[in-house]
């Protein structure tokens, strides 16, 4: 793809290993050793049994009281369904403080894939899950006619009422984006700020783009590891375990490191099969749009993420936020498609950061 503008991006990458430098040699480390002998006794050895009992049991109590710590630090969970424009959608809670309701990616996906890594975000606000229409835990429609972006977008802003949020932080992945992004243009006055990781574009145009690049990615070996599992009975039966090691091995090329593919947290229920086939009536929908235009009339506080080994280029990211006036982009270097996956405690970072510097 030619590179149609220049962009001055934001590189967010922090070291998070613990590395103690000693800058000057400690004057105790620094003495010549003591050549006077140390008569021994019984009152030597005694006193030393004493100090070692002593630390050993400010150790144990020390141990007792972080473990006391982090069994509270747990974060509040709460789950369960709201019955929002004609279905039951599924939903968790986690953490409590200020809320931000998130997208997941798709269609058909659940919200299963962010944890436990986004938990991290759970220590300073409440983070609001649900399951889109016809997929995980939620419900489908009766029928096809229940089954448009409109209605997605419905149950965007029916959940932020069921949660009783005049206006909300709105966090959306890969698919959940393009929701999002049409959620802002219908009800921007009901955002506090919009999250954008790893979107997909704004332009149906470059699909296919990022398509082909995520099939140049497969290997030879992937092709046989989903070969070999599709050929198992619990395959052909639609297992839901047996589903989940298929789609990680679908999602390996999406990945600046493939290892971490195995950390997905993929969950399928028994109806998925049936409920997935009603996507297939999402596509009049997504077939053509481009909604950059739209977008740059916009007044909202956003924030872009996107991981720099992303299948859909950097150029689309970068697009996305020229349209989207004032808003912010950050670019993962070594990170693709799930950069809370791959880059945590950078993600975490940056997302904090943004939120904590917006307007009260």
């Amino acid at each position: 793809m030619k590179r149609l503008f220049d962009i001055t991006v934001k590189y967010a990458r922090f070291n998070s290993s613990q590395t103690v430098i000693l800058k000057e040699p400690s004057l105790a480390l620094a003495r010549k050793p003591s050549t006077r002998a140390v008569p021994y006794s019984r009152t030597t050895r005694a006193e030393a049994f004493k100090a070692l009992y002593a630390i050993a049991s400010f150790c144990l109590a020390l141990f007792v009281l972080v473990n006391r710590s982090n069994a509270g630090e747990k974060p509040k969970i709460e789950e369960g369904t709201k019955q929002i424009n004609g279905v039951a959608l599924y939903y968790k809670t986690i953490g409590e403080g200020e809320p931000i309701v998130i997208l997941h990616g798709g269609p058909g996906l659940d919200h299963s894939y962010f944890l436990p890594q986004m938990e991290r975000l759970a220590k300073s606000y409440k983070l609001i899950f649900f399951d889109q229409r016809a997929s995980g835990r939620s419900s489908a429609p009766k029928d096809s006619t229940g089954m448009t972006l409109d209605h997605f977008i419905a149950d965007i802003d029916g959940v932020r009422q069921a949660f009783g949020l005049e206006k909300m932080h709105l966090m959306a992945h890969s698919w959940g984006g393009l929701l999002a992004m049409n959620y802002a243009l219908k009800h921007s006055a009901h955002l506090k700020s919009l999250i954008l990781v790893n979107s997909v574009s704004a332009n149906s145009a470059d699909r296919a783009l990022a398509d082909k690049n995520l099939q140049s990615r497969y290997t030879r070996q992937d092709s046989l590891d989903r070969a070999q599992v599709m050929q198992r009975p619990a395959f052909q039966m639609r297992d839901s375990k047996a589903l989940a090691e298929f789609f990680k091995i679908v999602f390996r090329p999406a990945f600046y490191d493939r290892k971490f593919a195995k950390q997905l947290t993929l969950a399928f229920q028994p109806d998925y099969v049936k409920k997935s086939a009603m996507l297939q009536y999402l596509s009049k929908d997504l077939a053509t749009y481009n909604l950059h235009a739209q977008l740059a009339t916009l007044k909202v506080s956003a924030l872009i993420i996107h991981g720099e080994a992303d299948p859909l280029p950097v150029e689309a990211a970068a697009q996305l936020h020229e349209s989207l006036k004032g808003s912010e982009f950050v670019l993962l270097k070594y990170c693709g498609h799930f950069p809370f996956i791959e880059a945590p405690q950078d993600f975490v970072v940056n997302v904090k950061s943004f939120l904590n510097r917006l307007p009260e």
